[in-house]
């Protein structure tokens, strides 16, 4: 193996190939009076390396890199000390990959800069590495949507077990399936039905499925022996109440590990065993701390569980004795951050060491477990260099005394005083917490001097099934008041000046920002609300965003009918907190943002809050981004994004008698920048 140290100049050495690097980041930063803020690219620009991961029998090292300003794949042969850019696209993005054979990946491409994170896969394809060809585009096999691996039988990761819709449109079907050949077997021809999962052993047989009925409001999770037995149904519940969750077998093909919801702890996710043949629950071999369990971590050479990953700050909770003593090792080597171990399935000789902490991104190390010795290979963001804030854990009590997470971070202040607060709301809602680590976002305020709280509000995923249920039918009631309450906590707490605050979100956050507005009006100095949601009734009836394209009742729907509330029997009650009925009462300066081709919360939900805010001279900015989705990705957009909030914080947020000298006397004005037709 050459000197990993070099990997750094390899992997650069691709990215300089093209153009492509940060090295205009690093000019303008470095570029910039040292008592000066730092510009806005230095924390959103595209990471250089990221999702490093090494082949199978550990010989190849894979990083996706930017490229032809695209996210491409970049490859570093170990063995022989080459590097090589395996993809090179121009017109789209690797949006995703994974090692599947020691020279086979496994790559999904999607245009990023179409949907912002919501964007349609346009190619699903498995290549040979070695041969630097496509051995197959997995879109044009499937009928009916797309194509999951289940299993890979081989180290050559051309023998798989594959899932599809090949028969009917509601219900996924496996197949044993050669990338090589093309050669494709059902092995499902008696299906128990409307299955959206599979789960085969390590003999190649498929024997669980988990089958969600049309509409949405049953689990049904079903068994078999072999795939020339009959299914057997082991569990049916109802959707309120989680059945197993089916993770994987073990290497005895008898022990499936699930994750099941606790009684006692919140319905926070524990592993268990389970005997699929009597129905019957095992040992717990993870018990949650604070947030559900994750998946199982197998070693492929011993053939046997290893570890538990979890959202907790250590990644995963070591089984084995050998893998808690290297992790043991590796966080004295790198004290204070949280290192996460990656290796090749069928050679743990080399492994990649993530590290990063609240105030570092992250950084990558490649470790030689027959030397011991570990080189840093390469960083996620070698520019953002520098003085950062601590981002913490917290913990806050709702007014009904629910116990709230969150990560608040502080600005460094020399002059001791208390700062304007930004409180930056997550999308979703129903999504998995961003958990500990680094965020951009969080370090770009705290680098203006705000503070910054992220609050997880009852809804988010990982905290157990009754912190999320807790959220259901909720939006602008209890979700909205642990927002305000994690507000009112910092002010009581004396952390942050009452007098600035502002909350920023997009999407269900932008929703939020909308509605703190209008419920706590004299709470806020102002609201950044980019992609939001204006109108819960439009959730059903604009019938060209990307959820609402089939009929109602199907699986979609009905879920947001649960979770959201009913558009039929519940009319009045979104009404009564939809931004765009009660505009009126907004008190504060507002910054709009759009893309014009969001198919996630299309445009008219902000034209609609537009003329609403016009009925009653609200002061409001707003600009629209004609070629971006729900979010936005490109460069050039999503700096001048920042920099507008950057300057609207800046007015809104100064002390009174500093905002009343710069303010018009005329009244508010509106700013109706835009670069697509109003």
């Amino acid at each position: 193996m050459k000197g990993t140290a070099a990997l750094v100049g390899m992997f650069a050495c691709i990215v300089c190939s093209v153009g492509a690097v940060a090295k205009d980041a690093v000019a303008q930063t470095a570029a910039v009076p040292a008592n000066a803020l730092p510009g806005v690219e230095k924390f959103f620009m595209r990471a250089q390396y990221s999702k490093i991961a090494l082949s199978p029998d550990g010989k190849v090292l894979a990083a996706l890199v930017p490229l032809n300003e695209r996210q491409n794949l970049a490859l570093v042969d170990l063995e022989k000390g080459t590097a090589v850019a395996l993809t090179s696209f121009t017109d789209q993005d690797v949006s995703s990959y994974r090692w599947i054979g020691d020279r086979v990946i496994e790559m999904k491409t999607a245009d990023l800069d179409e949907a912002g994170g919501y964007a349609q896969i346009r190619r699903h394809l498995l290549i040979d590495v070695a041969n630097k060809v496509v051995l197959r585009d997995l879109m044009t096999i499937a009928r009916f949507g797309s194509v999951g691996i289940v299993d890979v039988l081989d180290r050559s990761g051309e023998d798989l077990i594959i899932e599809t819709r090949d028969r009917n449109v509601y219900g996924l079907d496996a197949f044993r399936y050669n990338a090589r050949t093309g050669e494709k077997r059902l092995l499902t021809f008696e299906s128990p039905g409307d299955v959206s999962r599979f789960v085969a052993d390590h003999a190649g047989h498929v024997r669980i499925a988990l089958s969600i009925p049309k509409g949405g409001r049953r689990s049904i999770l079903s068994y078999r022996r072999s795939n020339d037995d009959k299914w057997v149904t082991l569990r049916d519940d109802p959707f309120e109440e989680e059945s197993l969750d089916p993770i994987a077998f073990d290497f005895d093909n008898k022990t499936l590990y699930v994750r099941v919801p606790g009684k006692d702890n919140g319905g926070r996710k524990d592993v268990y065993a389970f005997d699929a043949e009597t129905n019957q629950l095992g040992a717990r071999i993870f018990e949650s701390k604070g947030v559900d369990a994750g998946g199982v971590v197998f070693d492929w050479v011993g053939k046997k569980a290893i570890g538990v990953s979890d959202g907790s700050r250590d990644g995963v909770a070591w089984i084995a004795p050998e893998w808690k003593s290297l992790q043991q090792s590796v966080d004295l080597a790198l004290p204070h951050m949280r290192n996460q171990l990656g290796w090749g399935r069928y050679d743990p000789s080399r492994v990649i060491v993530i590290s990063e902490s609240e105030t570092q991104p992250p950084i990558f190390y490649l470790l030689d477990r027959k030397t011991s010795k570990m080189e840093q290979v390469a960083a996620a963001y070698p520019w953002k260099e520098g003085d950062l804030s601590p981002r913490r854990f917290v913990r806050y009590t709702a007014r009904d005394g629910l116990s709230i997470p969150a990560y608040l971070t502080m600005p460094k202040r020399p002059d001791g005083g208390k700062p304007p607060l930004i409180v930056d709301i997550h999308g979703g809602p129903f999504v998995p917490t961003a958990g500990f680590g680094y965020s951009p976002a969080a370090q770009f305020f705290a680098s203006r001097g705000y503070a910054v709280l992220q609050p997880d509000f009852r809804g988010t995923q990982g905290y157990g099934d009754a912190f999320v249920k807790a959220g259901w039918k909720q939006w602008g009631l209890t979700m909205q008041d642990d927002i305000t309450d994690g507000v009112k906590w910092l002010i009581d707490s004396g952390k942050v000046d009452a007098d600035r605050v502002c909350l920023f979100g997009g999407s269900y956050g932008g929703y939020a920002t909308l509605w703190g507005l209008e419920k706590e009006p004299q709470m806020f100095r102002c609201g950044v609300a980019f992609v939001a949601v204006s109108d819960l009734e439009m959730m059903f009836d604009v019938t060209w965003s990307d959820f609402m394209k089939h009929e109602r009742g199907n699986n979609s729907t009905n879920y947001f009918t649960r979770t959201l509330g009913d558009p039929d029997r519940d009319r009045e009650k979104m009404r009564a907190v939809s931004p765009i009925y009660h505009a009126d009462r907004i008190q504060a300066p507002l910054l709009l943002a759009y893309g014009g081709l969001d198919q996630r919360v299309p445009l008219v939900h902000g034209n609609r809050m537009r003329s609403a805010l016009d009925k009653y001279n609200k002061p409001y900015e707003w600009v629209v981004y004609a070629e971006e989705g729900h979010g936005f990705r490109k460069d050039e957009n999503k700096f001048d994004f920042f920099r507008r909030v950057d300057v609207f914080l800046a007015k809104n947020l100064a002390p009174r008698n500093v905002a009343a000298s710069t303010s018009s006397a005329s009244g508010p004005a509106v700013s109706a920048t835009s670069s697509a037709p109003r």
